[in-house]
Order: C-alpha cells, then structure tokens, then sequence
C-alpha cells in the first residue's frame, strides 16, 4: 500500500492567491513596452497630430484668401496704412480709429490751436505721435531750429516723461529766455490738455536728467500755472 506522505510528495502543491495574481501580472506585463516608452510614443503622436492639424489648417486659410473667401477690408500693418485708411473712410462712418488732439503752436507772443487727428492708441503712444507733430510744426514754421526727436514717453500716476535726443537741448540754448519758456509751455499744455490725468511733464535728454537752466529750467517738472 502506497504510503499517503510519498503521494502528498509527489502530488503538485496548489498555488494560494496571492502567488497566482503574482504570476498573473508578471505574465500580463511580459508582452508589454516599459512604461516610459508608452508615454514617448503617446507624447509624440499627440505632437504630430498638433503640427498635422495646424499645417492642414494654414493651407486651407491660404487657399480662402488667394480664392478672397475670407479677405478683410482696412487691414494694414503700419501707421502709415493706417493714415491712408482713415483718409479714405473719413465719411464713412468709420468709428473707434480716429481721434482728435488738440496741439498749441507758438506763434508770436501766444499759443495758437490746431486740431489734428491720429490714430489713437495707448496714451504713451498718442502722446508721442502728437508731440512729435507740434515738433515738426515747430521746425516748419522755423520757430525752433533743430530736428527733435521723441525718444521715449512713459507715464507714473498724474506725472509723464517725455525723453527727447539732445537737439531739443540745442534748439532751447538757441532762443531767448521768453521764446524757450513758450516753447517749453506749448508742449505742456499740448499734453495736459488731451492726456488726463496728467498734470506735469518731466523732460529728459537721451534718458538722463538734463542740467540746463538757462534759457529755462529742465531740472524740475513742468506744469501749468493755476489761476
């Protein structure tokens, strides 16, 4: 009679549970890719379907405006266009573009109004192109003798610098302390009177604090006298 130990030998032991989901996974992950090369080939696939669907994208808008499907009026890329486009809508109703300024030009012993109309933007933007047009008017009607030039504008709180090249030194050194001070007045008056909440005005030289003082006082602020 065969001895019932001998026969537990030779009989396979069961797997428990905890062995057979052990063998489970380890047979389940055999097949698959490290997980690190998973994600790479998902990244990659998402990344070229992007530059697939972007490029498709940009033929097909191409192809509308060559066929002027989708073409757009009054577009343009410069300020120069901008010009031509509100001179040519100037009586269409065309709304939100141009905007009005008001400079004051010396002439004589006064300041004279002008009305001009600009393409308005940021404030530091429509400051410096009304400005500069007081300028040219300036130099036109050789009231100053130099070319100046706005460098920069920028704003803080009620107070705007206006950073100009150092011919605006060289055209005040060139008047008489009465037509310095007009001039200095005009440019003040042309920025507090259409730039709210701006009050003064601090001029600079190629960005540094200039020193003059005579024909007029560059080293402090300008701002209009109250009555």
């Amino acid at each position: 009679m065969t001895d019932l130990r001998d026969y537990e030998r030779r009989t396979r032991r069961p797997l428990d549970d905890e062995e057979e989901d052990d063998r489970y996974f380890e047979e389940e992950n055999n097949g698959k890719a490290p997980i690190l090369f998973r994600v790479v080939a998902w990244a990659s696939l998402v990344v070229l379907l992007f530059a697939a669907g972007y490029w498709s994208t940009s033929v097909v808008l191409k192809f509308l405006d060559k066929k002027q499907v989708i073409g757009q009026e009054n577009v343009v890329s410069d300020a120069d266009g901008a010009g031509a486009v509100l001179r040519d809508n100037s009586g269409s109703g065309l709304s939100g573009k141009k905007t009005g300024f008001d400079i004051f030009i010396p002439r004589g012993s006064a300041l004279v109004s002008r009305h001009v109309t600009h393409v308005s933007g940021l404030i530091e933007d429509d400051a410096k192109a009304v400005i500069t047009n007081l300028f040219e008017t300036m130099k036109a009607e050789n009231t100053i003798s130099e070319q100046v030039r706005i460098l920069h504008v920028f704003r803080n709180g009620d107070l705007l610098y206006l950073d100009l090249n150092d011919r605006f030194l060289s055209a005040l050194e060139k008047l008489p302390p009465e037509k310095a001070t007009l001039v200095m007045t005009s440019v003040v008056r042309s920025i507090v009177h259409n730039f709210s909440p701006v009050v003064k005005v601090r001029f600079l030289v190629n960005g540094k604090n200039p020193e003059l003082k005579k024909p007029v006082d560059l080293t402090m602020p300008w701002q209009l006298k109250t009555s």
